[in-house]
């Protein structure tokens, strides 16, 4: 029979561990920093922020709350867990409600009994708050944001060190975040400075207008068919919004012709994504570079300005020529109809492995099978894409 062990604990032991669990906080704390310090993705950002915040306090749902200074309210950048879908829509005025008092103060609390606070104005069907943290996220002084949990899993109430522990990732967080933000409005404004330039070129051609938008909102539609990632898709977009503005220095009288070109009007014509190209290659990235030169090559190396086939033609590529393709073919002209929809897709589908790339036609066809592959469809897709997104 082997007897009890009855000695003591160690001196120090308890104090020991408690030791050791906070160096590993800090540790996972730092680490969590690096990550979020080396990327200015504001989805990665906010993603990475609501899964360190369920590692370090589980909660039932996480939630990160942006400020809209022009509103003065809150609303809900990004939210996960059980409340997700019935909460996402929200917005609070700053100093409304437990999370608008925070983000007027600037300063954390714990509310562990909701149903006796007066700022607490009830729950979303189905979802009952026992319990709440809230953090303010600070930059200089300023609140740019709260992070907030509602009821900690398996227990009855938030503690003071998940108080201290999400207050210092808070810290942590505010800054990257903040960056994200700024960098996520400058890329916005570019686009919006690209996409005015694009579309004013495209008015210069009296018979297509829309053909930018168009073609930007189909190529997202088969990138994100295709599972293109969110980089991938944002290169996509911005070589789509850019892909005819080679047509700069194109004659008005070519652009403009009531009628088909001749062969040396097709030979100007055929310069501009080269020329479009050498416009865009300060500013943008390869990916958006060969989108822009590459959109008229063939998957059978008869198209130009390369003569690029198979598998050395990009992908983002690849993708313009089809969405290009279609609008091309369902576009009126003086001097021929635009085809109706089905009769444009069947010549898309009969023109795979010679002009199209097999893989985004199979794309297509599956979006037009579906009635998917429409103007209103895209939107709905770049919003899901651009806007960080709420998750049940």
């Amino acid at each position: 029979m082997i007897a009890a062990d009855t000695r003591s604990p160690e001196p120090g032991s308890d104090r020991n561990r408690d030791l050791d669990r906070r160096l590993a906080e800090y540790e996972l704390l730092l680490e969590i920093g690096v990550k979020l310090s080396g990327t200015l993705d504001l989805a990665t950002v906010l993603e990475t922020a609501l899964e360190t915040a369920e590692a370090v306090c589980r909660a039932e749902t996480s939630s990160i709350w942006d400020v809209d200074e022009e509103k003065q309210e809150l609303f809900f950048r990004v939210v996960r867990g059980r409340a997700a879908g019935e909460i996402r829509d929200l917005r609070v005025p700053i100093g409304q409600g437990i999370v608008g008092s925070v983000a007027r103060t600037g300063v954390a609390e714990v509310v562990n009994d909701v149903a006796t606070d007066a700022r607490w104005h009830g729950d979303p069907k189905g979802f009952k708050t026992r319990a709440i943290l809230t953090v303010p996220l600070l930059v200089q002084g300023d609140v740019i944001g709260v992070l907030q949990l509602l009821n900690p899993v398996g227990r009855d109430r938030f503690m003071e060190g998940d108080l201290r522990r999400m207050s210092l990732f808070a810290g942590i967080l505010a800054p990257p975040l903040q960056n994200a933000r700024l960098y996520a409005a400058q890329q916005r404004q570019f686009l919006k400075m690209v996409t005015a330039l694009a579309e004013t070129i495209d008015k210069r051609d009296p018979y297509t207008g829309g053909h930018v938008r168009r073609v930007v909102g189909y190529s997202i539609l088969l990138g994100a068919e295709l599972g293109l990632d969110r980089a991938l898709l944002e290169d996509l977009r911005f070589a789509a919004t850019l892909h005819d503005i080679g047509k700069i220095v194109v004659p008005d009288r070519i652009l403009g012709k009531p009628a088909p070109l001749d062969r040396e009007e097709v030979d100007v014509m055929k310069r501009h994504p080269v020329d479009g190209a050498e416009i865009v290659s300060h500013l943008a990235n390869p990916a958006v570079l060969v989108g822009v030169r590459n959109h008229h090559e063939r998957i059978d190396g008869k198209g130009y300005p390369d003569g690029l086939s198979g598998d050395d033609l990009p992908l983002v590529a690849r993708i313009i020529a089809v969405a290009d393709t279609y609008d091309a073919m369902t576009t009126s002209r003086p001097y021929r109809n635009g085809l109706p929809p089905e009769q444009a897709a069947a010549e898309i589908l009969g023109s795979v492995g010679t002009q199209l790339c097999p893989y985004v036609v199979a794309a297509f066809r599956s979006l037009f099978e579906r009635g998917s592959f429409t103007l209103a469809a895209s939107e709905s897709v770049l919003r899901s894409v651009y806007e960080p997104a709420s998750h049940h």
